[in-house]
């Protein structure tokens, strides 16, 4: 019985660990191609936003496949939801929030 419970603990988490962004400085624009700010996303979803508008912080994110979602801080306010994409070592975001579409690369 215990054997089967570490088991399916560990095919819990295995997933989520394989399928988080890759930690990174990410340059934000807006969809007419302004630069908004810069995401730094760590190792385990903790992000530090820096805009240009002066707007600074911290927070979570949270992943479940190629989805993304701010989950604390202040991107959590702005509802920054989306998902990612890499292709040949390049990490792109999409995301959809209060103030519209933007990407982060």
């Amino acid at each position: 019985m215990v054997r089967y419970a570490a088991l399916a603990m560990a095919l819990m988490a295995t997933p989520a660990l394989a399928q988080f962004p890759p930690p990174g400085v990410y340059g934000c624009k807006d969809a007419a191609g302004s630069d908004i700010g810069v995401l730094t996303l760590y190792v385990g979803g903790d992000y530090m936003w820096d805009g240009v508008d002066g707007s600074m912080g911290i927070g979570q994110m949270g992943s479940a496949g190629d989805k993304v979602e701010a989950i604390t801080g202040p991107l959590k306010t702005q509802n920054w939801i989306g998902g990612f994409a890499v292709d040949a070592g390049t990490t792109r975001f999409a995301f959809e929030t209060k103030v519209g579409p933007l990407g982060c690369a």
